[in-house]
C-alpha cells in the first residue's frame, strides 16, 4: 500500500461503522486524490489487485464501497471487507526463473547407459558406430566423392568458393547418400529407421571432406549427438582415431588423432563388406537416381570417378 492511502486506512478504523465522505474530505485524508477517482468508478473497486494499490486502504481497515456518486463526489464505505486471497492469479507473485538446467540430456544418457551394462557413453558409441571397410574407402582416394558443400539455406544451387572451385551447396543429402550406397546399400525409406549418418570432422563447408568415406559414420539416432557437441570430446576423439587408424586420412590443416585414454578397450562395430567396384556401384546407383543432389552435381561439375569432368553418363 502506497504511503498516502495508510492515512485513509487508518481513518476509517477510527470511524467505527458506515461513513460517507466527500472527494474534498478524502483529500483531505490522503493529500489529494488522482484525476482518475473522480473520473472512472473502477477506481472505487474492492479487489486486492496489486495494481490496484488505493483499495488496499479500506479492505485492510476492514471495509468496502458500498455506494458512489461521481457526480456528487461522494463514497459511502460499510464494515465487512472481503478476505485478502491467500494465493490467486492477483496476488501471487510472478514465478522467477530458476538457474539450473531443466535437464541434464548428457548425464542421462550416461546413467542410461550404465544400467545397460556400458562401461562409458565412448563405449556404447563405439560398440555402434559403423565405419565403411577400408578397401571400399581406399578406391576413393584422399578427398570426397562430389563437390558437395553444406548450406541447408541454398541447397540446389551451384557456387563459387573463394578459392574459385564450383561446388554444389546441398543438405546432408548428398554425404548421407554417398556413405549409403558405399556400404552397398540402398536407400529405402522406414528400412533403418532411427539412423543418422555422421562426420567425424566437422568441416561441412569443405567440399575435399563433405562427402569423403573417411569422414563419416553411421550411428543410432540417438547416440548421434554426442558425435558432433563439445559435451563428449572422448567420443569425438575415438571416432577421429578410429577413422586416422582405419584409413590414414584426415582434412588438411587437420593435426594428427591421438587415442583418448580408454581407447585400448573399446569394442567396435562390424564394417560393412568391402565393394569390389565402388566407381561401377556408385555410377548405377546415381543413374538410378538422376534428380539426386549427387546425380546433379556429377552432371554439371563431375565426380571422383570421372576425374572431376562433367559426367554425361549420369
Amino acid at each position: 500500500m502506497a504511503a498516502k492511502y495508510e492515512a485513509l486506512r487508518d481513518a476509517l478504523r477510527a470511524a467505527g461503522g458506515e461513513v460517507t465522505w466527500t472527494f474534498r474530505e478524502i483529500d483531505a485524508i490522503v493529500g489529494g486524490l488522482p484525476a482518475s477517482a473522480r473520473a472512472h468508478a473502477s477506481w472505487w473497486g474492492n479487489t486486492w489487485a496489486p495494481n490496484h494499490i488505493q483499495s488496499h486502504a479500506w479492505l485492510a481497515a476492514g471495509y468496502q464501497v458500498r455506494r458512489l456518486d461521481l457526480s456528487a463526489a461522494r463514497v459511502t464505505f460499510i464494515p465487512g471487507a472481503p478476505p485478502r486471497p491467500t494465493r490467486s492469479a492477483d496476488s501471487a507473485p510472478a514465478p522467477q526463473p530458476v538457474a539450473r538446467p531443466l535437464l541434464d540430456g548428457a548425464a542421462q544418457l550416461r546413467d542410461v547407459l550404465l544400467r545397460a551394462g556400458y562401461p562409458s557413453i565412448m563405449a556404447a558409441v563405439a560398440e555402434h558406430a559403423v565405419f565403411l571397410h577400408p578397401d571400399t574407402v581406399a578406391q576413393a582416394g584422399p578427398g570426397a566423392l562430389f563437390p558437395v558443400a553444406r548450406n541447408m539455406h541454398r541447397r540446389g544451387e551451384f557456387a563459387q568458393l573463394a578459392s574459385g572451385r564450383r561446388v554444389l551447396l546441398d543438405d546432408n543429402t548428398s554425404p548421407t547418400l554417398a556413405f549409403i550406397w558405399a556400404a552397398g546399400r540402398l536407400r529405402t525409406p522406414g528400412v533403418a529407421p532411427d539412423v543418422q549418418f555422421n562426420h567425424v570432422w566437422n568441416d561441412a563447408a569443405n567440399p575435399d571432406a563433405y562427402t569423403a568415406l573417411w569422414n563419416m559414420c553411421a550411428t543410432p539416432a540417438f547416440l548421434a549427438k554426442t558425435t558432433d557437441g563439445s559435451n563428449h570430446p572422448d567420443v569425438v576423439a575415438s571416432l577421429r582415431y578410429r577413422a586416422w587408424e582405419l584409413y590414414g586420412l584426415r582434412p588438411n590443416g587437420q593435426p594428427e588423432p591421438t587415442a583418448p585414454h580408454g581407447y585400448e578397450g573399446l569394442r567396435w562395430a562390424e564394417h560393412p563388406p568391402p565393394l569390389d567396384d565402388l566407381g561401377g556401384i556408385v555410377r548405377a546407383r546415381l543413374r538410378s537416381a538422376p534428380k539426386s543432389p549427387p546425380a546433379k552435381a556429377s552432371r554439371t561439375l563431375g565426380w571422383y570417378f570421372s576425374d572431376w569432368v562433367p559426367d554425361a553418363t549420369i
